[in-house]
């Protein structure tokens, strides 16, 4: 049997633990999520004009010039996004006198990765077959396995969102191929600001 030193041990590691993840709910995304998810919906508004479709393939239709700058706004949208969550994040971290690099956060990233890998060794070998009506689909749907992921060793609200993910992106791949370009809106834009909304006043309450 383990001695009581042992178990004292133990149970402050799990104090600590749960000390750490109540940190970590202070540093989940809120205005990130809101201008990252707010740059998406512009960035799906202005795809829509200038392609006149909600599919996505519509964008590998457009004129050389046009394909790129909508390639340049879409990367350039999704970099800020990261660029800002982690900006915000170590601003906060800074304020609370912890470290990103906490057990919860390391294993919440470690968790996120392979879905993610996944999304992206589909994504390429599509791309070399030119199937490119899936895409949206499996990273909308890879996006919120590796939330879901990550949700394990956090809140439960990251496992919510990326329930909906996963619920969308299995709708954008089976169903609504046509479209993915307002799903991929939703999810990245809508579901984003929403989030980002709710974690907002969960953290002013």
């Amino acid at each position: 049997m383990p001695s009581d030193r042992q178990q004292l041990e133990d149970r402050l590691d799990r104090i600590k633990e749960i000390m750490e993840l109540a940190t970590e709910y202070k540093l989940l995304p809120d205005w990130a999520a809101i201008v990252g998810g707010t740059m998406i919906l512009i960035a799906t508004l202005i795809t829509y004009r200038l392609t006149g479709s909600w599919d996505v393939a519509a964008v590998f239709r457009l004129g050389e010039n046009r394909f790129w700058l909508v390639a340049a706004m879409w990367s350039g949208s999704v970099l800020a996004s990261i660029l800002l969550y982690y900006v915000i994040a170590l601003r906060d971290a800074k304020k609370l006198g912890v470290s990103l690099e906490s057990r919860p956060s390391q294993l919440a990233r470690r968790s996120m990765a392979p879905a993610l890998f996944a999304s992206a060794v589909i994504t390429l070998r599509l791309l070399l077959d030119g199937h490119l009506g899936y895409l949206p689909g499996i990273w909308i749907l890879g996006y919120g396995v590796a939330l879901v992921n990550a949700g394990l060793f956090s809140t439960t609200a990251p496992r919510i969102l990326g329930l909906l993910f996963m619920a969308v992106g299995t709708a954008a791949i089976v169903c609504f191929q046509r479209y993915d370009l307002a799903l991929t809106g939703l999810t990245f834009g809508a579901f984003h600001v929403a989030f980002g909304c709710y974690v907002l006043s969960k953290k002013s309450a």
